[in-house]
């Protein structure tokens, strides 16, 4: 998975506060223990050691809720769960930013991230596709609020992945309803097919799909239908001869 590190880096920059009192022959040198913490994340997180970054930002969120570091040690919690791929983990803390934070300078690199979690997080075609919509409209968010940003083009790149992914996720419950002679199933999914996806590369094969289905259902007339907006609409279609056939066929039946 490439990620965009040119525009947005991951590795947060290490922040130590030194104060210094007088007064004795010899400087003393106070760190507080906020800042210790965040170096320690930080040296961490810079040596790729994600897991131990991971626990230092945590400790500093849990024990020192007031500190100055608590909104770059979230964003180091995400950060350091997405390197580790707990893609589920660091989608939440990607929101808790978001919501905490809504107009920080961080706040498009959080939800753009958050989205690339669920994008990570998907499945093949052939399996439950809730990551995909997740991502897609989370996607969708970071285009409609931030469409000047430099990530808009790779935001827009991995939404028409997902959307692609759930069209193919799609297509196999069809062909396997058509395959397994489950008529109306069949039916009842390209009909929302055809209603989400009217201009999609797969449209011919569904057309066919569902007047071969109607013909199984002696839905004659409806079947036509489907063959005739085939031969109409898309004659440079791998469907369309076919579609003739049995239009010819249904015609003889009428």
């Amino acid at each position: 998975m490439k990620i965009y590190g040119k525009f947005i880096s991951l590795a947060l920059p290490a922040i130590l506060i030194v104060t210094t009192f007088s007064g004795c022959s010899n400087s003393k040198v106070l760190i507080k223990k906020d800042d210790t913490l965040m170096n320690e994340a930080n040296n961490h997180y810079a040596r790729d050691q994600f897991l131990e970054a991971n626990e230092k930002y945590q400790k500093l969120v849990d024990e020192f809720p007031d500190s100055r570091h608590r909104k770059l040690s979230i964003l180091g919690i995400a950060d350091s769960l997405f390197k580790q791929n707990k893609f589920f983990e660091a989608a939440l803390f990607y929101g808790r930013f978001k919501e905490l934070y809504p107009m920080d300078y961080l706040a498009p690199k959080a939800l753009f991230y958050q989205a690339m979690c669920h994008y990570n997080d998907t499945s093949t075609y052939d399996r439950n596709q809730s990551s995909a919509q997740k991502a897609v409209n989370i996607f969708n968010e970071f285009i409609k609020e931030y469409p000047d940003h430099l990530l808009k083009p790779y935001a827009e790149e991995k939404k028409a992945k997902m959307i692609s992914l759930m069209r193919e996720s799609e297509m196999s419950i069809i062909r396997f309803y058509h395959r397994t002679n489950r008529n109306q199933s069949a039916i009842m999914r390209i009909s929302e097919f055809l209603e989400k996806n009217p201009y999609s590369k797969h449209i011919p094969e569904v057309l066919f799909i569902l007047g071969d289905s109607y013909v199984h259902e002696q839905a004659y007339k409806k079947a036509a239908k489907a063959y005739m907006e085939i031969i109409e609409k898309y004659p440079n279609s791998m469907h369309y001869k076919l579609a003739i056939q049995m239009a010819k066929k249904l015609k003889l039946k009428n």
